[in-house]
């Protein structure tokens, strides 16, 4: 990559004078063909949500304008099962590792060269999304609950003091089942109030409500494609390349654009905020604040802005200072919306709702659950279920070592490396791991361009996308009611979508053909 020319920071510390990265001048269409690949990975994907009893959407009645299935005259949900159920997860899968595929072909180009324009790569993102609006939201329920929990807010019911059962039998009622059913919402008043204001608009309807959520999850990733190189700019890094690893990720795709969660505002809310303290910094705390009030992790980047601006030798009182003022601004703007929506402020009792949510991709959880076997094969009866408590505990105390050891380290790893560590942490070492809440801190990391951030990005991308689009003991379930032929067809659907060449047709071998180039997609990074 171009190297920049000089690094010292002169007047507010966020900013950097940089060189100028040169345009690489690379053909319009370099990147046409990993693009359709992604797309036909993308519609793929959709096709597989779409059909009726897939694993991939959540499949009840009125779920979605289309391929929600019927009851059979027992009143039971008809799930699918033999040829069906085969081409939905060959659909599924297959087009998952397309989109991997060509995700990573244009991350090794981008990131070995300076001067890609992120334009490009939005039109990109743009195209793989099409397909994913168009079927119903995918591997999560969570925004049926967003829209219950709407619908209680436009009737001026507290979600933070009952969850969405307490509407009774109505259709958003019937759609927001499971966990949340009867608990309370732990986010912020910025989003309980635009949520309620959105069932609102949508006259009361389920799908209309839908629909606008979903959007919502868009206008989040878009703030987070306009401000995100205007942050890598300000920080003396590529802008295309944090672009291709943070945002043209398939997490981004499949779990905020897919599943149309409220974590895509926080995060656009957030990188917007950063890049604007760059000049602006109250405009910048005022953002994040804002991003926090859509979910609290969001509120860790008006630490990092107050923290920075005081300067890297400031005193204690000084920075004490800062963060006071901080926390005021802070206060002020969750007082505003506090006033304007009419929500009150007890999402400071609900916080931890999420935290019982158990998940078996969760690092904490599987630990008690080794340690239960470990116990049991000694002898000794310890349950997982007792474990948990202190498991989630020592995930936490953890996660707050790391984010002090990088607050120490903050003049060696720089501010948003130690914002994206941080964020990592929470995420990897706390109650509850869901694959969207990575990309809280890869968006943020994405902007470093280190070679093994980058790496590490890539590895936690592809295992998290394979493991988070359906839960291992339903798919585990679902491959046995294969049988043994469908099953090797559809290791054979994998193999061939994991090895398709990416170039279609002749030219030069710009982009890896097989999974065995994956590990060489940062080699030129630095």
């Amino acid at each position: 990559m171009a190297t920049v020319s000089v690094r010292k920071m002169i007047g507010n510390p966020w900013a950097r004078l940089v060189e100028a990265s040169k345009p690489d001048g690379r053909l319009a269409g370099r990147y046409v063909q990993p693009a359709l690949m992604g797309l036909a990975g993308t519609i793929l994907i959709a096709v597989a949500a779409s059909l009726p009893g897939a694993p991939f959407a959540y499949k009840v009645p009125g779920a979605w304008f289309f391929g929600a299935p019927t009851n059979d005259p027992s009143g039971s949900i008809v799930q699918a099962g033999g040829t069906l159920l085969f081409i939905e997860l060959a659909c599924g899968f297959g087009g998952l590792l397309l989109l991997t595929r060509a995700w990573l072909a244009i991350t090794k180009d981008v990131v070995g060269a300076s001067g890609v324009r992120p334009w490009r790569l939005a039109r990109i993102l743009g195209l793989w999304s099409v397909p994913l609006l168009v079927a119903p939201p995918m591997f999560s329920d969570d925004i049926y609950s967003y829209a219950a929990q709407g619908e209680m807010v436009s009737h001026h019911i507290s979600p933070y003091l009952y969850g969405p059962g307490v509407l009774g039998a109505t259709p958003f009622e019937s759609l927001a089942q499971g966990y949340w059913i009867n608990t309370p919402a732990p986010y912020g008043p910025l989003f309980t109030g635009l949520d309620g204001d959105i069932v609102r608009v949508a006259g009361h309807q389920v799908l209309v409500t839908l629909v606008l959520l979903r959007l919502l999850a868009v206008v989040g990733v878009a703030l987070a494609a306009i401000f995100l190189p205007v942050l890598a700019r300000s920080y003396g890094r590529d802008p295309g390349s944090a672009f291709a690893v943070g945002l043209l990720n398939p997490l981004v795709l499949l779990f905020l654009v897919g599943s149309g969660h409220n974590d895509a505002l926080m995060i656009g809310l957030l990188v917007a905020g950063l890049s604007m303290a760059c000049k602006r910094p109250y405009l910048g705390i005022i953002l994040c604040a804002l991003a926090g009030a859509v979910k609290a992790p969001g509120l860790i980047g008006v630490f990092a802005i107050a923290w920075t601006y005081a300067g890297a030798e400031a005193t204690r009182w000084q920075r004490s200072y800062s963060l006071a003022k901080a926390a005021l601004v802070t206060a002020t703007t969750f007082e505003l919306l506090t006033l304007l929506f009419g929500v009150g402020w007890g999402w400071l009792h609900t916080l931890g709702a999420s935290a019982d949510v158990t998940n078996w991709i969760t690092p904490s959880d599987l630990g008690a659950e080794v340690v239960s076997h470990i116990a049991s094969a000694v002898h000794v009866q310890l349950s997982a279920t007792s474990l948990l408590g202190p498991a989630h505990l020592l995930g936490l105390a953890s996660a707050g070592v790391i984010g002090l050891w990088a607050l120490y380290r903050l003049p060696e790893l720089g501010t948003l490396r130690a914002l994206g560590i941080t964020l990592l942490a929470i995420v990897l070492l706390g109650p509850t791991l869901q694959p969207w809440y990575l990309v809280w801190g890869i968006a943020i990391l994405a902007v470093t361009n280190g070679a093994r951030i980058t790496s590490a990005i890539i590895l936690l991308t592809i295992t998290v996308s394979f493991l988070g689009v359906v839960g291992l003991g339903l798919l585990t379930s679902e491959l046995a009611s294969l049988g043994p032929v469908l099953c090797l067809l559809l290791i054979i659907v994998m193999a061939a979508s994991a090895f398709a060449p990416i170039e279609m047709f002749p030219g030069s071998k710009t982009f890896p053909h097989s999974p065995s180039e994956m590990g060489t997609v940062v080699a030129s990074s630095q």
